[in-house]
């Protein structure tokens, strides 16, 4: 871990810019986004100033959380939802919770040299001073595999050179991302419905089990969410076999579903059907099959409140 850069030492300018970049408290859910898709070693691709037929490689180095560099993700703790809680800087022994957040950044490196590989007619669409001049907008882009794209727009507060440490005397850029621009996109194609139905979570071979809730459903898929309390679920890898228990309590309509990860992370995961099990056998859905089970997961809660 390095010395803060911005600690009692840091010009009045620099003072002057961290006052201006805070934004308020930080939403957790978005940080906690953020975090999962751009993490502290990940390779992104970006494209400045909104020109997206320019785009280039760079690399997460750390965040800039208020005065303190966090430069590893064991320097993050999160909830067991994967909500981050706080922030730790090892050189300093500094806690920041998150609620005291005032100014969240992403450190990359200068990558200016890279403007040199673009033709002429893409060179002259960067501001003149460059890609990372203070104030320009650089939107990083994140392929997370089986998880989706996500992209977020940020503004460049200023670059700078790191005085010691394991990055010392190189040229970075710390970047202030806008949270609200984050979005991640989602690999399922069909129409989804949201719902709230209480069920349990298996992973077979993990000795995992936990209560859960189904939160949307298309046409053989669900997306599920673990509930407060429960450990995280084990790694799992697209395909892996998933058992979920649902009873829909006034319907006294049971199923005992088999399904497999399209996507997952430590606190929610999206399945594909495979199947129901019936007097311990798996089944294929039929097509009435599927249906009347969306149509109860939709109805959930609705019929008892008819009574």
């Amino acid at each position: 871990m390095l010395k803060s850069l911005f600690g009692k030492r840091a010009d009045a300018a620099l003072s002057a810019h961290s006052a201006h970049a805070s934004s308020g408290k930080l939403d957790p859910g978005r940080m906690r986004t953020l975090i999962e898709f751009f993490p502290i070693g990940k390779k992104l691709r970006y494209y400045p100033e909104f020109n997206k037929d320019i785009v280039l490689d760079t690399l997460v180095i750390g965040y800039g959380v208020n005065h303190h560099f966090i430069y590893s993700m064991d320097s993050i703790e999160t909830d067991p939802d994967g909500t981050p809680v706080s922030f730790h800087a090892e050189d300093t022994g500094v806690r920041i919770p998150v609620a005291g957040i005032r100014q969240f950044q992403i450190l990359v490196p200068d990558t200016s040299d890279l403007e040199k590989k673009l033709d002429y007619q893409r060179r002259a669409q960067l501001s003149r001073h460059g890609q990372f001049s203070p104030g320009n907008s650089i939107s990083l882009i994140s392929n997370a595999g089986m998880k989706g794209i996500s992209t977020v727009d940020t503004e460049v507060a200023r670059q700078v050179v790191l005085r010691d440490g394991p990055y010392a005397q190189m040229n970075m850029v710390l970047l202030t991302p806008e949270l609200g621009t984050l979005s991640v996109t989602d690999q399922r194609r069909k129409p989804r419905t949201r719902t709230s139905v209480p069920a349990t979570l298996c992973v077979p071979g993990a000795e995992f089990s936990g209560g859960c809730t189904i939160v949307d459903v298309s046409e053989a898929e669900l997306r599920l969410r673990l509930d407060g309390g429960n450990p995280a679920m084990p790694p799992l890898q697209k395909g892996d076999p998933l058992l979920i228990d649902i009873r829909l309590g006034a319907t006294e309509r049971h199923y005992s579903v088999k399904g497999s990860i399209i996507r997952s992370s430590a606190g929610t995961c999206v399945v594909r059907l495979d199947g129901q099990i019936r007097e311990r056998r798996l089944e294929p859905f039929a097509p009435l099959d599927l249906l009347e089970l969306k149509a109860c997961l939709l109805n959930y809660g609705k019929e008892a409140a008819r009574r």
